[in-house]
């Protein structure tokens, strides 16, 4: 009896606790009500410990995917970051706000509605041109 109790109390995985608390279930009809209650015991307290150790385990998986899917990503150029959430390629910016092309951006570059400060020129990526996702006036 003493050494199922063993079992039960030091098991660290599911498997353990099932297979300890299945010989634990197998030993109760023979137990002594005294046994039983140490039996009972012993089985809701692993239960509990197992639980809580669910509980953290899903907790921090909430946490990393939370983390995972406010990640901001960011380019450097320069020495300065400049947040991909905020900066996109002209098409994106077409699909975004509804433009009929790219050539209404060049246009918008132009006339200088879009200002400087919102045009990011990556000449390291073959000249890619982001523009800073907010809605211009043309």
């Amino acid at each position: 009896m003493k050494d199922l109790i063993k079992r039960l109390s030091e098991a660290r995985s599911l498997e353990d606790y099932e297979s300890a608390s299945k010989e634990c279930l197998d030993y109760f009809p023979k137990a002594t009500e005294s046994e039983r209650s140490e039996i009972r015991k012993v089985m809701i307290s692993k239960g509990d410990e197992m639980m809580l150790k669910a509980k953290e385990s899903r907790q921090k998986a909430a946490e990393l995917i939370a983390e995972y899917e406010d990640a901001n990503i960011n380019i450097e150029i320069d020495g300065r970051k400049y947040p991909l959430s905020e900066w996109v390629t002209m098409k994106e910016y077409c699909r975004r706000f509804g433009l009929k092309n790219t050539m209404v951006i060049n246009n918008w570059i132009n006339r200088q509605i879009i200002p400087k400060e919102n045009i990011l020129n990556i000449s390291q990526l073959n000249g890619l041109r982001l523009i800073k996702a907010v809605p211009y006036k043309g």
